[in-house]
């Protein structure tokens, strides 16, 4: 039934050689996404790091992930986290005050 179906769209049934299979494509998807993270993500590393049980193996898993978050801090990767979590903090810092920025005080006497 497939076959005598006619679309306008030319499309070519055969796979081309040169595509990868899923399974390659479902790697080349997870390498990227690691490296990435690596990257962009070494200070949580670096936090989970810190947390562990203390011994001999993890030792040398915190020393890769705290020598892992000074080179990207050093080439500015952390950059745009840092500058999220400072804005993050000033908006935890303020206080409601129960009227907006701009808003005169209600000069009404309270009784």
């Amino acid at each position: 039934m497939a076959d005598a179906f006619d679309s306008p769209i030319d499309i070519d049934v055969e796979t081309p050689a040169k595509a990868l299979s899923g399974l390659a494509q479902m790697a080349a998807a997870v390498g990227v996404a690691t490296l990435l993270l690596l990257l962009f993500n070494a200070h949580a590393l670096a936090a989970w790091a810190d947390g562990l049980a203390p011994g001999t193996r993890t030792e040398a898993i915190n020393r890769a992930a705290q020598a892992l978050l000074a080179r990207t801090q050093a080439r500015g990767l952390d950059a745009p986290r840092a500058v999220l979590n400072g804005k993050w903090e000033e908006a935890k810092a303020l206080k409601w005050t129960g009227r907006w920025p701009g808003q005169p005080q209600d000069q009404r006497k309270k009784s």
